[in-house]
């Protein structure tokens, strides 16, 4: 053989030889915690078992990377690190802004397709609308809830209510803004509600009506937001459409069948995953430039 064409021959046997490779491999599913191991051991299952399904696709394991943060998540999804990315809607269209990740499947976790948030009150507290929040203090839970900070806080937003972050529930109240503190937990928001150390509180309205119990009744709710997914899959930006197709089949047939069934009930008692209704999509759209504003890359 000359070997001026040989050269050129090994090369591109090479690059076929890396790009089976490339496509032959580990399925990573990703989630964004600061509990690696907790997450891990909930995410794994359900990896292992989409990449049996995926074989035809040249997946041979299921994996799990735990991302710091939404500027971390985006990162490996750029490099494909990280093929399959399952989180709020929220948080993901922030990760989407910074890496045009795509969204392929709504997941039914624990049985709830669509969640809304509300803003509530004592309702003996002479607090009739958000204007009058204004001088007053709100309980959100933490800065990654899409519950209980993110989606009341962009609707609260939307009603030209202005916010401004106090260091904790006794410290000086803004006199032309709504101050907000963080609660750390649903329940630590309902009782400081109840106990008026803040004026109003912000989650699920689920989670309010389940979680105040008796209390319910002596609350009332000023706001109600819009409905949005639960969870959402996304994957990476070098995603084939082939392959997201093949993804989504596999998680759509997910609850029909004993095994799948088995591995959603593990999975933070998913009950299944379904397309994301056009509607929905469009709303998300229309959210992701306030919300990508609001949170950041944090």
């Amino acid at each position: 053989m000359n070997l001026k064409n040989a050269v050129p021959l090994a090369i591109l046997c090479l690059g076929l030889l890396f790009s089976h490779a490339a496509a032959a491999g580990s399925l990573v599913i990703g989630t964004i915690s600061d509990e690696s191991v907790k997450e891990t051991r909930i995410f794994l299952p359900f990896a292992e078992y989409l990449a049996a399904q995926l074989q035809e696709e040249g997946i041979t394991a299921g994996e799990v990377r735990i991302a710091r943060n939404i500027a971390h998540m985006a990162e490996l999804l750029s490099r494909g690190e990280v093929d399959v990315f399952v989180d709020s809607p929220l948080v993901s269209l922030a990760v989407r802004a910074r890496c045009g990740s795509r969204l392929v499947a709504r997941r039914w976790k624990k049985g709830v397709a669509e969640y809304r948030s509300v803003v509530f009150v004592r309702r003996d507290s002479g607090i009739q609308s958000l204007e009058d929040l204004k001088g007053r203090v709100i309980a959100f839970e933490e800065a990654f809830s899409s519950s209980g900070y993110i989606l009341p806080r962009h609707s609260i937003a939307t009603q030209g209510v202005q916010l401004a972050a106090m260091s904790g529930p006794r410290a000086e109240r803004p006199a032309d803004a709504t101050g907000y503190v963080f609660s750390g937990d649903d329940e630590n928001t309902i009782e400081w509600v109840l106990r008026g150390l803040v004026d109003a509180g912000a989650m699920s309205l689920r989670g309010l009506k389940r979680r105040a119990g008796d209390d319910f009744g002596s609350l009332e709710v000023l706001l109600e937001t819009e409905s949005i997914p639960r969870h959402v899959v996304s994957v990476s930006p070098g995603t084939t459409a082939a392959f997201s197709s093949a993804l989504q089949a596999a998680l759509v047939s997910m609850d029909q069948g004993n095994e799948g069934r088995k591995v959603l009930e593990s999975f933070e008692r998913t009950t299944k995953f379904d397309a994301i209704p056009d509607q929905t999509l469009d709303m998300l759209d229309e959210f992701e430039k306030p919300v990508t504003a609001l949170i950041g890359g944090n």
